[in-house]
């Protein structure tokens, strides 16, 4: 007697390959904003230390405040950010702002990605 084809098990060889390129898709998304969402992270740390710094060392000059955003950059070996903050005064405090911006290839398009982040210390 012949036996008909049973059906089919596994995925078929369309199927595997467009669930590659969809996870080679994502791996290449996540290797280009993983390192973004670090470093922004990294920036609110710094920004929240400096508020907390605030709370028990008055940073009263702008020169103490540069100094010690410069100081917590090194720290978390991030010197090339050095050129993308600005200390100055307002209403009576410091403001401290970090704006960069970043870009994230798609493949179809390249977007901007615009970080923009700042601290007022009273």
């Amino acid at each position: 007697m012949n036996k008909l084809p049973a059906q089919q098990k596994g995925a078929s060889a369309i199927v595997t390959i467009i669930f590659l390129a969809v996870l080679g898709f994502a791996a290449f998304l996540g290797i280009q904003y993983v390192p973004q969402m670090i470093e922004s992270k990294s920036i609110d740390s710094i920004l929240r230390t400096m508020e907390d710094t605030q709370k028990t060392e008055r940073v009263s000059t702008l020169v103490d405040a540069k100094n010690k955003v410069i100081k917590l950059l090194q720290i978390n070996d991030m010197t090339d950010m050095q050129n993308n903050f600005t200390v100055e005064k307002s209403d009576g405090g410091i403001m401290i702002t970090f704006s960069y911006d970043r870009e994230l290839n798609l493949i179809y398009k390249k977007q901007p990605m615009q970080y923009r982040k700042k601290v007022r210390l009273r």
